[in-house]
C-alpha cells in the first residue's frame, strides 16, 4: 500500500471531519487534503461535528482546541463515546496544556498538533493514523478469520462420531478428506500467526524482527530439549506473538530501556505479559501459546512476575522464550537503554544462570549460537519498512529478488530511497544487524 497520503482502504478515499469555529483554518485544512485520496468535511462548532458524524462514516477527526459552545476537549470526548473508532487528533495551542491533557485522558486522542502547523508534519501525522486504523481493522478481521477456522474445525469434528456409527467406509473416505482439510488449515492458521507477527512489529515502538528470531531459535532449542511436536508448535507460536500485549502499551514505554523505568512504569510495562494472554486466551488452539507468553518473566530463583514460579515448575516454553528474548533485547539496548557487543550479552546470561534463566536453556542456547556463528556474529533479523532509521547496519536489501544495498549504515539519504523504492513494489526484504561489536573485533 502507497504511503503518501492514503486512505484506510487503497481503493476508497478515506473521510476526514475538520471541526473549527475560524472559517479561514478549515479552508486551510481543506485545501492541503483536497485530492482524491480524502473526502473532507468541515464544521464551524462542535454540535455541528457531532452532527455530521451521526450521518457519515468518519476515519479521523481534526479539531481546535479553543470554541465556542463545546471546546475540542469536550467535543472529542463525546465523540469517542459514540464513534470510538474514529481516529481523533486534536490542534491546539502551547497556552492550552492543562486542557490538551483532558482531551487525551477523556477524548482518547491520538495525538495532538500544535498551531500554527507544519504542512508536511500534519499530513504525515493523518497518514500514520490512517495507516495504524487500517492496521487494527486488519488485526479484527484476522481475528474474525481464526475464529471462522475454528468453528469449521470443531462443526468437522463433531460430524466423525455421527459418520463412525452409520457408514465404515463412508468413514474411511470422510476421514482422508477431512485430513486433507485439516492440515490446509493448519497450515492456513500458522501463516495467519506469521501474519499478525509482522501486524504486531508495524506498531511503531515494538521491535520489528524481533518475534522471527525468538520462534526460530526457540524451536531449535526446543528440539534439543526433546520436545514434542506439540509443544514445539506452541513454543514457537509464543515466540511469533510474545509481543502482542505492547500494542496497548504508550510509545513513552516501549521506546524507554527497561532498566530506566521507575517501579511502576516497569510494573506497567511487565503487564503486556498479562494483555497477551488475555488476548490469546479466547483462541484455543494458542491457550498453550498464552500460557507460555504470561509467564515469560518468570525468574528461575522464583523472583519473577508475575506468579513467582520457581526452576521447573515454570513452563519448559517459557524458560527457553526468556533466554532468547534477553538475548537480542541486550543487544539492540532494548533493557540497558545502550546495544552490547554478543561477547557482552553471552556473559550477562551466564551470570544470570539459576537466578534469572534456567542453565540448561542457556547452556543449549549457547552452544546453538557457537555453531551458526560466522565471520560476524551478530543477529541478522528481517525488518518492517515501518522502523528503519539511519544509523542501522543493513546486512541486505532486496527489492523483486534483486539486490539494492548490503552491508551497508544507512544514511538519511539511502532510507528516503528505500521507502520511494517500496512506492513502486510490494515485494521488499530489509534485514539488519544488531548490536555493535567493539572496533579490535
Amino acid at each position: 500500500m502507497m504511503m503518501n497520503d492514503q486512505a484506510t482502504d487503497s481503493n476508497k478515499p478515506a473521510n476526514l471531519l475538520f471541526v473549527d469555529d475560524e472559517p479561514n483554518v478549515l479552508k486551510a485544512l481543506k485545501r492541503l487534503f483536497r485530492g482524491a485520496d480524502y473526502n473532507v468535511h468541515l464544521a464551524e462548532n462542535g454540535p455541528s461535528g457531532l452532527e455530521i458524524l451521526g450521518q457519515q462514516s468518519i476515519d479521523l477527526i481534526i479539531s481546535d482546541m479553543r470554541m465556542p459552545q463545546m471546546d475540542g476537549a469536550e467535543f472529542l470526548t463525546k465523540a469517542a463515546e459514540r464513534w470510538p473508532d474514529t481516529v481523533r487528533i486534536l490542534l491546539t495551542g502551547y497556552a492550552d496544556l492543562e486542557s490538551t491533557i483532558a482531551a487525551v485522558n477523556n477524548g482518547k486522542i491520538y495525538s495532538y498538533c500544535s498551531k500554527p502547523w507544519e504542512d508536511n508534519e500534519l499530513k504525515i501525522l493523518v497518514n500514520n493514523a490512517l495507516e495504524q486504523k487500517r492496521l487494527r481493522e486488519e488485526r479484527q478481521q484476522l481475528f474474525e478469520i481464526i475464529d471462522r477456522q475454528n468453528q469449521e474445525l470443531r462443526e468437522l469434528n463433531a460430524s466423525l462420531e455421527e459418520k463412525v456409527e452409520k457408514r465404515t467406509e463412508q468413514l474411511r473416505k470422510s476421514l482422508l478428506v477431512i485430513e486433507q482439510a485439516n492440515d490446509a488449515l493448519k497450515k492456513q492458521y500458522a501463516d495467519s500467526v506469521k501474519v499478525f507477527a509482522k501486524i504486531i512489529e508495524m506498531r511503531p515502538g515494538i521491535k520489528s524482527g524481533h518475534a522471527k528470531y525468538i520462534a526460530e531459535y526457540a524451536r531449535e532449542v526446543a528440539l534439543r530439549m526433546n520436545m514434542s511436536a506439540a509443544e514445539i508448535k506452541d513454543v514457537v507460536f509464543a515466540g511469533l506473538l510474545l509481543q502482542i500485549g505492547k500494542i496497548g502499551l504508550p510509545d513513552t514505554l516501549l521506546t524507554q530501556p527497561l532498566l530506566a523505568m521507575n517501579i511502576q512504569q516497569k510494573k506497567r510495562y511487565l503487564n503486556h505479559a498479562q494483555e497477551g494472554q488475555n488476548l490469546l486466551k479466547g483462541i484455543e488452539p494458542l491457550q498453550n501459546a498464552a500460557l507460555l507468553i504470561l509467564h515469560q518473566y518468570e525468574y528461575f530463583d522464583g523472583s519473577g512476575d508475575p506468579e513467582g514460579l520457581v526452576g521447573k515448575v515454570i513452563p519448559l516454553g517459557a524458560r527457553i522464550l526468556a533466554v532468547i528474548r534477553d538475548y537480542i533485547t541486550y543487544l539492540d539496548g532494548s533493557i540497558t537503554g545502550t546495544a552490547m557487543t554478543t561477547d557482552q550479552v553471552k556473559s550477562r546470561l551466564l551470570s544470570k544462570k539459576t537466578s534469572h534463566y534456567d542453565p540448561e536453556v542457556v547452556d543449549i542456547f549457547l552452544a546453538l549460537l557457537a555453531e551458526s556463528e560466522s565471520h560476524d556474529e551478530r543477529p541478522v533479523i528481517e525488518i518492517s519498512w515501518t522502523q528503519l532509521q539511519a544509523g542501522m547496519e543493513v546486512a541486505e536489501v532486496i527489492c523483486n529478488e534483486v539486490l539494492y544495498l548490503k552491508d551497508q549504515i544507512l544514511s538519511e539519504k539511502n532510507v528516503e530511497d528505500i521507502l520511494n523504492l517500496r512506492k513502486h513494489t510490494k515485494n521488499l526484504l530489509i534485514r539488519v544487524r544488531l548490536g555493535h561489536e567493539d572496533a579490535n573485533q
